[in-house]
């Protein structure tokens, strides 16, 4: 499919023989891709003269303040760029202050989604937009969507940001779009979160927080994966975090069992071990939480409990093990959290776990950056499905504790 949107000549490089396009976006102008195909040779000159009359040269590359317009027409926006665009016709009456960000993500469409009030602030302690979290959702969606995929999804709406009130919300609404698909289980009509045009559509609605249960509605109500929640008593105490998990990767490796970790966006961590479909019931998975949980109290016994009322813990790190049961959920991968900071629940390598690690330091603009950069710990996390087992594990806790 082809899409057309007005952008404004920013540069022409000398070298690839490339003009440089952009939008206006908030006053700024964005950098939004490249093209040369589609124009003749008289309008390829044409365009070159003005851009010559009119440009600031620095190496090999002109640069142009804005003000000429044209029209390009292109398969897809992702990433913050425009895919295959060609050159469609000059726009002399237009005002570059017209080549809007905004008519650029409706000509691509996101899908035919409306963005509304784009330029709405969403935290007091930064200058994220609502249109900068839309993007943040665009860039995550390839690695975002495989852990919400055919799982009944709850999400935590902030309709006005962190400046107002905010809202769980399981059942699907009536006004959703035909695009949604959704899954009845008991007297809620859960939101599946299947393709961009869902997760867009929830990010419209400020959804900022994305909880998934640890089973998909394909796996006969087996669980997908463990999932070991170490929480900390506050942001403050996260280097409990990290020894657990330091402690917690020593034993699954000893148990050679492979495991993946991520930031929980808030004050803990999250250590992943992907299991094979319909193989493990939650009773199962349950005495093996147990026993690890069990194990790291008597190794910290000042660092870690399982105790469930915080007024007990004494400022103890809590082993969440209970949690992980059949209908109970926890945030997904990449999913922005509802706090100051808007910090993402980031997906890291084993070897970033160092006693230097802060949550903070995974906001929607590094996490972008780690997305481009091409950065993905999980990469192998469904590959891995198949090849591990608690088979060893299960029967040596048994027949040690029958």
């Amino acid at each position: 499919m082809k899409y057309t949107a007005s952008f404004t000549i920013t540069e022409y490089n000398l070298k690839d023989k490339l003009f440089s396009v952009g939008v206006a976006d908030n006053g700024l102008i964005k950098n939004v891709g490249q093209f040369s195909e589609g124009m003749t040779k008289e309008e390829n000159a044409a365009l070159l003269s003005i851009v010559q009359k009119n440009a600031q040269s620095e190496k090999n590359v002109m640069l142009v303040e804005p003000g000429i317009c044209v029209e390009l027409s292109f398969s897809a926006f992702k990433d913050e760029k425009i895919i295959q665009p060609v050159f469609v016709q000059f726009l002399f009456q237009k005002g570059w202050q017209e080549c809007t960000y905004e008519q650029l993500l409706e000509a691509s469409g996101l899908d035919k989604l409306a963005i509304t009030h784009p330029d709405k602030p969403l935290f007091p302690a930064n200058n994220v937009r609502k249109i900068d979290f839309i993007n943040y959702l665009t860039l995550a969606e390839e690695k975002m969507l495989p852990f919400l995929r055919n799982r009944l999804l709850t999400v935590i709406r902030f309709p006005h940001g962190l400046f107002g009130e905010s809202f769980y919300q399981k059942q699907c609404p009536d006004y959703a779009p035909a695009f949604v698909e959704t899954s009845q289980k008991e007297d809620i009509n859960y939101i599946v979160c299947n393709n961009q045009q869902t997760l867009l559509w929830l990010g419209n609605q400020l959804a900022f927080e994305f909880h998934i249960p640890f089973e998909t509605m394909l796996s006969d109500s087996m669980p997908s994966e463990i999932v070991f929640d170490l929480d900390p008593p506050s942001r403050d105490h996260f280097y409990m975090a990290i020894k657990a998990a330091q402690i917690l990767k020593q034993v699954l490796d000893g148990l050679k069992l492979v495991s993946f970790i991520k930031t929980s966006g808030n004050k803990g961590i999250q250590v992943y071990i992907p299991l094979p479909e319909k193989t493990y019931t939650y009773e199962e998975a349950r005495i093996f939480t147990e026993f690890i949980a069990n194990y790291m109290i008597t190794v910290e016994p000042e660092l870690f409990t399982i105790e469930r009322l915080k007024k007990n813990r004494r400022n103890r790190l809590y082993i969440d093990y209970i949690q992980h049961s059949e209908g109970k959920t926890i945030i997904a991968p990449y999913s922005v959290r509802g706090n100051e900071g808007g910090y993402v629940a980031c997906p890291i390598y084993w070897e970033e776990l160092t006693n230097n690690l802060s949550p903070k330091a995974f906001t929607m603009e590094s996490v972008s950056d780690r997305l481009k950069n091409g950065e993905d710990p999980f990469q192998f996390f469904f590959a891995t499905k198949e090849k591990q087992s608690l088979k060893e594990v299960l029967r040596f806790i048994q027949s040690n504790h029958s």
